[in-house]
């Protein structure tokens, strides 16, 4: 009972509406700037690129020598040859020792570069993949903001409609008190006044899920509330602008960020055979190293007397130094399996840079076919709902004289409302597809405003 009764009240603060004072209102640029701080996909990706720096500042490290150093200590009991007197006797000795060594790789087949210009290749790929991922989430955001401010538009279509269709009950209520009108009149309004509520309970409702849209790809808290803020329709510059689909093509394939990361890993992929083919080749290495040790049987040359830690130290060091060469002969046809395993990796990449380029065409090509349909929409929309406006005054004024019949209203008014919804759609699918283009282009600018 105590789990159900947690659960019961943490649905309610689910479904708790914050109060209006708390809101918080977010701007379009003020959206950008969270979503470039908080969105999960970006702070993975910035991970990314943090990982490859990591493995570029390890593949220059292996240009440079080790350095090792080791040291022991110990106590042995038992049967040990004393010097002293020549015999094996049951007694414990203490022992210490010192060592240095130092390595270094002096070629190996030309695969330290080429593993270093690898990862550097896989960097800039991932840098660039980054900047492509931050496009992505702006575009993201454009997208999601945009449809929260049309909802905010249709919700006020739906509220001036209510708010006729009220005025008209009222109307035609009084047009049958006063025997105008039948009383079937006054029942068909009420019903349509109903549908309008209904309609505008629908709108809200769809804007609430736009908004958690928006606010789940910001990563802000669920649980509060906020207030999206954009001009009106009205207050939205329609210019259209005149594209060249040749010229836009060439310019996507000079800025996608992501066309840039696919021809990084293809360089990768490249350096990939290089590593693979260098263990054909021999392998040259220097090393050096020091060390010294102490015993407690330990004595001082043509006497019985113990050396000391220090003179022992001095004593009993050792220095070496040392160049080895290794050529390979037969390694079970691994080499040979690497070398194809890397064609293989980039045969795929080059594959993937045609597809990357194919799909970036018909991106293109079909942004700029649909923004020439929406600048179309917007001259036709414009015509429809001036028609449809000037249709309705008709209607109300014939209908107000007995002229006409209220489904011949209803139809003019539902002609309306239905042209001034598409008009607005059309602004912003305009609006969008602009910014469309853009992101295909790969020149969308974070920075740049939305209106």
């Amino acid at each position: 009972m105590r789990f159900r009764t947690l659960s019961l009240a943490l649905l309610g603060a689910l479904f708790v509406v914050p109060a209006a004072s708390a809101q918080q209102v977010i701007s379009f640029d003020d959206a950008v700037v969270i979503a470039l701080e908080q969105n999960a996909t970006l702070k993975r990706a910035r991970n990314t690129v943090e990982l490859q720096e990591t493995s570029l500042t390890q593949a220059k490290a292996a240009r440079l020598p080790n350095l090792n150093l080791g040291s022991s200590v110990g106590r042995n009991w038992g049967l040990q040859f004393d010097l002293t007197t020549g015999s094996l006797q049951n007694q414990a000795s203490d022992r210490f020792s010192l060592n240095a060594s130092s390595g270094i790789t002096l070629f190996n087949g030309f695969a330290t570069g080429a593993t270093i210009d690898q990862a550097r290749s896989n960097l800039a790929a991932t840098e660039a993949s980054f900047a492509r991922s931050e496009q992505t989430v702006v575009f993201t955001v454009i997208s999601n903001y945009l449809e929260v401010i049309l909802g905010q538009e249709q919700i006020r279509i739906r509220e001036e409609d209510l708010e006729a269709q009220a005025r008209q009950l009222e109307r035609i209520s009084e047009f049958v008190r006063v025997g105008q009108r039948p009383i079937s009149d006054q029942y068909s309004q009420e019903a349509i006044t109903a549908n309008a509520e209904a309609t505008l309970l629908t709108a809200q409702r769809s804007l609430q899920l736009n908004e958690s849209r928006l606010i789940s790809t910001l990563q802000l808290d669920p649980l509060a509330a906020y207030e999206f803020s954009a001009p009106s329709a009205d207050a939205i510059s329609l210019a259209a602008r005149t594209y060249d689909p040749n010229d836009l093509l060439v310019a996507a394939y000079d800025a996608r960020a992501d066309l840039t990361a696919q021809e990084y890993a293809i360089r990768a992929a490249e350096q990939g055979i290089t590593i693979a083919k260098a263990s054909k080749l021999p392998r040259l290495s220097a090393s050096a190293g020091f060390g010294s040790s102490y015993s407690s049987f330990g004595r001082i040359p043509g006497t019985n007397q113990q050396a000391s830690f220090g003179d022992q130290l001095s004593d009993n060091r050792s220095e070496n130094i040392g160049l080895s060469l290794s050529v390979p002969v037969f390694n079970r046809f691994q080499t040979r399996t690497s070398v194809e395993r890397a064609q293989v990796q980039l045969n795929n990449a080059n594959l993937d840079l045609e597809n990357l380029q194919q799909s970036i065409a018909l991106e293109v090509r079909q942004a700029y076919l649909d923004y020439q349909t929406y600048v179309l929409r917007l001259e036709v929309t414009e015509k429809q709902l001036r028609a449809s406006r000037q249709a309705l005054e008709v209607e109300q004024a014939r209908y107000d004289v007995a002229s006409s019949t209220l489904v011949e209203l209803t139809q003019a008014r539902a002609n309306f409302v239905s042209s001034e919804s598409q008009r607005v759609q059309a602004i912003y699918q305009f609006h969008l597809q602009h910014r469309l283009i853009e992101y295909y282009l790969g020149i969308l600018n974070p920075a740049e405003s939305l209106f």
